[in-house]
């Protein structure tokens, strides 16, 4: 739920891109052989396949090549995983059905006096500020759509949760029928997570509390922190001081599994064929613009490896770690894969997180086009 990336217009056409593939295939040709290895023997991938090798019931991945015709390597696929930020991509999708139908004007604004109280300090890392620091602190409105993108590109919480509260009533009954999602459940604010585990009525939650927990107790926290003064001066102040803001690890871990929104690996696998597969039955205009929040431009290792790469991550304190991914490489298919973690151990999570080793594994598993991939599994 971090900030993913800084996302800047993407200017390139696709002649463009051509001349890229075809300008650097001979160079890469000689060294692509090379790159996946020496990135799978990095230290980080090395403790991504110790964790799936100590915890196997707590990984699941998906790898598939869209144009090759041949059927996806699934691990765990159907299997509900805490999964986060992944959720957004469904929240800017519905959005984006919205702006194609006509019930959403592309020029709708939003006060940022409004945004801003859904932003809950210090609860995601600060994605929402590094989001508002693109623009000038005098600012007063932002169009809704620019809102929507930093949902994805820079995961604002506060964007993801106004949105949300922008589109209700939402029948996602028939978003999830156009992708096929089956094992999956709905998509929920992010800041209810961080209230649910704490906040200043109900202190720290335990694992004694679990079975009274829900995702609908925790909205209505949510809503009290955006409408009621009181409410939200108390939580602000209750969070003030320095230390932790939330349970134990074991129950953070517990309440995510328990009362967030939960994904499969077959589902989210659907989602991105829908995005990028070129018989994909949704519209052109809804992929276009999921694919444009999505993609990763100003990157230098991406320009220098890719033609297009698009992504979302998602985690959360608590050992969840997700990302679904999309890379076309400079040499090679284009390349869909889902990876998503759980109940990962405290010092692994902070190192998986800090060095971003998921987003090398995705990059792995791209530039070998989803091969060596079923030899790592357990």
């Amino acid at each position: 739920m971090a900030p993913q990336r800084i996302g800047l217009r993407w200017t390139r056409v696709s002649s463009t891109r051509q001349l890229i593939r075809l300008g650097s295939i001979l160079f890469l040709l000689a060294i692509l052989s090379s790159v996946p290895t020496a990135r799978m023997q990095d230290d980080g991938l090395s403790l991504i396949w110790q964790q799936v090798a100590t915890q196997p019931e707590d990984f699941a991945v998906g790898c598939e090549r869209l144009d090759s015709g041949r059927s996806p390597i699934l691990y765990n696929a159907d299997a509900a995983f805490p999964i986060a930020s992944i959720t957004k991509v469904l929240i800017f999708m519905e959005y984006a059905s919205r702006l194609e139908a006509g019930s959403i004007s592309p020029d709708e604004t939003v006060e940022v006096s409004v945004l801003d109280r859904y932003n809950l300090p210090r609860t995601d890392r600060g994605a929402h500020d590094l989001f508002m620091q693109q623009y000038p602190a005098t600012i007063r409105t932002l169009r809704l759509r620019d809102v929507a993108r930093g949902m994805v590109q820079y995961s604002s919480n506060a964007a993801s949760d106004y949105l949300l509260d922008r589109l209700a009533p939402i029948e996602w009954g028939t978003l999830f029928q156009a992708l096929s999602i089956t094992g999956s459940t709905l998509p929920h604010s992010l800041t209810m997570i961080p209230l649910l585990m704490n906040n200043h009525e109900t202190g720290k939650a335990q694992l004694a509390d679990l079975a009274a927990l829900s995702i609908s107790q925790g909205e209505s926290y949510l809503d009290l922190y955006t409408t009621d003064e009181s409410w939200r001066e108390q939580e602000i102040a209750y969070r003030a001081p320095r230390g932790s803001d939330f349970p134990d690890w074991e129950t953070q871990g517990a309440i995510l599994q328990r009362h967030t929104a939960l994904g499969t690996i077959r589902d989210y696998m659907r989602v991105l064929r829908a995005i990028y597969s070129a018989d994909s039955t949704l519209s052109a205009s809804v992929r276009s613009m999921t694919r444009e929040a999505m993609r990763w431009v100003n990157n230098e290792y991406i320009d220098t490896n890719y033609v297009e790469y698009g992504s979302k991550l998602g985690f959360y304190s608590g050992g969840t770690l997700a990302l679904i991914a999309y890379g076309d490489p400079l040499v090679g298919e284009p390349i869909i894969s889902a990876t998503f973690l759980r109940n990962i151990p405290r010092q692994v999570y902070n190192n998986l997180v800090r060095n971003d080793v998921i987003g090398d594994f995705a990059h792995w598993l791209n530039l070998n086009r989803c091969n060596g991939l079923e030899a790592q599994l357990p």
